[in-house]
């Protein structure tokens, strides 16, 4: 507080530093005789000394003035303090700036020699520079904040928080170079992964004349959040989406992944975040799920004709459209995740616009058979189309009866 410039208000017999609490003049260490001012006056001041543990203060008297003032915000602010203090001094007292905030204009009434002793430092405290000590402030506290209420950005994380030790609310930032903008559509995920649904926070934070001059932020939790930890979350995600709910609407269609991911309700979640293509997705995906087909949706993957259509995939049951290029033929080829279903082909001539008509109608087929059943469309379909079935007992290789099967028709 040294340093800091205040105001101090009269009203007859009493003074004020705060609107609320008022201080009797006696309590000032004035001359006895000093026992009203005038209706209303003011003296500004500046702390040369605050002992607080004694609730004491010792000031200079910058100007006295006559009529009505306000407190400035920083003395609003440190009301607690002065209204505590039980012993306020001042160092020099200028006797025609007290009278006149007394109201009276004759000298006499105040002995000659007190006149003398207080006025004649008055011209050599003028020549000396006085310089003003800054106001600082500490913030020291540890709390709690919910991951939902916890803003991810490029680089670290953010929130606001106020203080009673600051009049306004405060940014804070945690840095974190693993952590992306794209996380927040998430971060309830990363809740499940980091086992919390809050983070603690240590701030330490200084504050120079009531701004802001260093502000250090830290949370175990959010220190935890590397690349092993995102890729859990990823995978947490990944596995969410497989009993997500779809848009009604879109419930039957062929989804790229980018259009999955959109149409997942209630989600903002961008698939670039954690693909940079449809293959990344398949491979993770794999990884998380106890798929029976695990090894056939490898190679059908491997086989894929990623520069000529993006990988598509159904629900209900989840399952991949394939497009394998042959030497005379294009291949459509339906693979389900985890389901004991047999392998569906279809072949259609190497033609690009007869590839893009077919991919609607291999769409409308699906939907077919979702409705109708298998046995409706396999009974009636004159198309190109063959069939593979999954043979799981342990006597043979399956797979491998499978996989010659593919390679067979595939031409």
């Amino acid at each position: 507080m040294k340093g800091l410039e205040l105001k101090i208000l009269f009203k007859n017999s009493e003074a004020y530093l705060t609107n609320d609490k008022p201080i009797k003049i006696s309590q000032l260490n004035l001359n006895d005789y000093i026992k009203n001012f005038k209706s209303y006056a003011y003296w500004t001041l500046r702390v040369k000394n605050y002992i607080e543990v004694e609730n004491k203060m010792f000031c200079e008297i910058i100007s006295y003035q006559n009529g009505e003032s306000e407190f400035n915000q920083t003395q609003i602010q440190l009301a607690d303090k002065l209204n505590s203090l039980q012993n306020l001094s001042f160092n020099k007292i200028s006797t025609p700036g007290l009278l006149s905030t007394l109201g009276k204009t004759s000298r006499r009434s105040i002995p000659r020699t007190k006149y003398k002793t207080v006025d004649k430092p008055k011209r050599i405290q003028q020549t000396k520079p006085i310089e003003k000590e800054s106001f600082k402030q500490h913030i020291h506290e540890t709390f709690y904040v919910p991951i939902k209420e916890v803003n991810f950005k490029l680089g670290y994380v953010s929130f606001e928080k106020k203080f009673s030790q600051y009049q306004k609310i405060i940014k804070l930032e945690i840095p974190n170079n693993d952590i992306k903008e794209e996380y927040d559509a998430i971060k309830n995920y990363f809740a499940n992964v980091l086992k919390t649904k809050k983070i603690q926070v240590t701030v330490n934070i200084d504050i120079v004349d009531y701004k802001i001059t260093k502000q250090n932020v830290n949370s175990p939790e959010i220190d935890r959040i590397d690349k092993q930890l995102i890729e859990e979350v990823k995978f947490d995600y990944i596995k969410s989406t497989t009993k997500r709910k779809i848009n009604p609407e879109k419930e039957n269609n062929l989804f790229t992944v980018e259009e999955y991911f959109e149409s997942l309700e209630n989600d903002e979640f961008e698939s670039k975040t954690f693909f940079n293509n449809d293959e990344e997705f398949l491979e993770d995906l794999l990884k998380i799920t106890n798929t029976k087909h695990y090894k056939h949706l490898r190679l059908l993957s491997s086989k894929h004709s990623h520069g000529i259509m993006k990988l598509r995939f159904t629900l209900k049951p989840f399952a991949f459209i394939f497009l394998i290029t042959g030497v005379k033929n294009y291949h459509f080829v339906w693979e389900t995740l985890n389901t004991e279903e047999a392998t569906y082909v279809w072949h259609i001539s190497k033609d690009l616009e007869v590839l893009k008509v077919h991919l609607k109608k291999i769409e409308e087929i699906i939907k077919a058979i979702k409705i109708d059943g298998k046995f409706e469309y396999i009974n009636n379909t004159d198309d190109n189309f063959n069939r593979i079935f999954h043979d799981y007992s342990e006597s043979i290789n399956g797979f491998k009866k499978w996989k010659n099967e593919l390679e067979r028709i595939l031409i």
